[in-house]
């Protein structure tokens, strides 16, 4: 799983408070390894602070919500005219269209 350790939650805020291609990328590859092992969330990162060195949090997105992600992602991926990161993910969702009309 991926980490990402901030030094702030003023760190964290501005990472989070616009379209990050990172965060849009760990997203993508969180579903895409879930889909890959049929799981029913996928994990997308850890979340830690230097200030608390004890704890981490983990973002995990459930299977219902992935479509909508991805949808989000190849949104995020056309802005940014990343038409090969846009076309993968196209693929990947229909992928999970796939998994959910075989349940």
């Amino acid at each position: 799983m991926r980490e990402l350790k901030f030094n702030s939650t003023q760190e964290f805020e501005e990472l989070f408070a616009k379209q990050s291609k990172d965060i849009t990328d760990y997203i993508v590859l969180g579903i895409a390894e879930a889909l890959k092992f049929q799981k029913d969330s996928a994990n997308l990162f850890a979340i830690s602070f230097e200030e608390e060195d004890s704890h981490s949090f983990e973002v995990t997105l459930p299977r219902s919500q992935w479509k909508q992600a991805l949808k989000k992602c190849m949104n995020n991926y056309q802005e940014w005219d990343a038409g090969d990161e846009q076309i993968d993910v196209y693929l990947l969702l229909k992928e999970v269209k796939k998994w959910d009309s075989e349940d």
